[in-house]
């Protein structure tokens, strides 16, 4: 009868045990959930409307210079290879994103899709940067065009890093950004960015606008302004 009750009571205490650590693991894998959603909604109020994308980043972070959170290509395209750039020249530019880059070596048309939180008939401005930084060893620049929805926008073909931009108002509440291989390399992209403009700084009816250049008339510090 001692024995029956010595081994009851460790049975129970075991148990006890086996519960406690498995509420702990429940514990800590909920707290870790709360935490990342804590994070992604901290992100989110931080640059209301943005979207910022690091082409071919491993994870997603805030950029402290300017307290910009970038994301990773996942949930805007499912196409193309996480590359990055040569090793000899990575620290060339202090940007986090000018340090990888997404290529597709497959398909003619890759496209990102991007969804603003504020839908169709609003002034974007989208600002798409390359750098290839020799990442695939071959010290030879590609060109291929870009395109925003059906329209044409640039041909992209230079060796140092650079960025085309333009003010798009789309009729859908999707925006198409698409990389076209027109048979001279491989394209690529650095990052991905859109951010929505009141009408009193662009207005909607001017539909399609690519930059020619920018001028701060007046600027009244020496800091750069992003």
């Amino acid at each position: 009868m001692h024995i029956f009750l010595t081994l009851l009571s460790w049975t129970i205490s075991n148990c006890s045990m086996t519960m406690e650590r498995s509420l702990a693991a429940f514990s800590f894998a909920l707290l870790a959930s709360l935490a990342s959603a804590v994070v992604l909604l901290v992100q989110a109020q931080q640059n209301p409307g943005f979207i910022s994308i690091d082409c071919g980043a491993p994870n997603q972070y805030t950029e402290e210079y300017y307290n910009i959170a970038y994301a990773t290509d996942e949930g805007f395209i499912d196409s193309g290879e996480n590359m990055q750039v040569s090793s000899e020249v990575i620290y060339t530019y202090y940007q986090q994103y000018s340090k990888n880059l997404r290529s597709f070596p497959n398909g003619t048309r890759n496209c990102y899709t991007l969804r603003p939180d504020r839908g169709k008939n609003v002034t974007y401005l989208i600002r798409a940067t390359f750098w290839y930084g020799n990442y695939d060893g071959k010290n030879k620049t590609p060109s291929f065009d870009l395109y925003i929805d059906v329209n044409y926008w640039a041909t992209v073909s230079s060796l140092i890093y650079f960025y085309e931009e333009i003010t798009y108002v789309s009729q859908a509440d999707d925006i198409q950004v698409c990389l076209v291989n027109t048979g001279n390399g491989v394209p690529f992209i650095s990052a991905l960015e859109l951010r929505p403009l009141d009408d009193d700084i662009s207005p909607s009816g001017l539909g399609f606008l690519q930059l020619h250049w920018r001028c701060d008339i007046g600027l009244s510090s020496k800091s750069p302004m992003r």
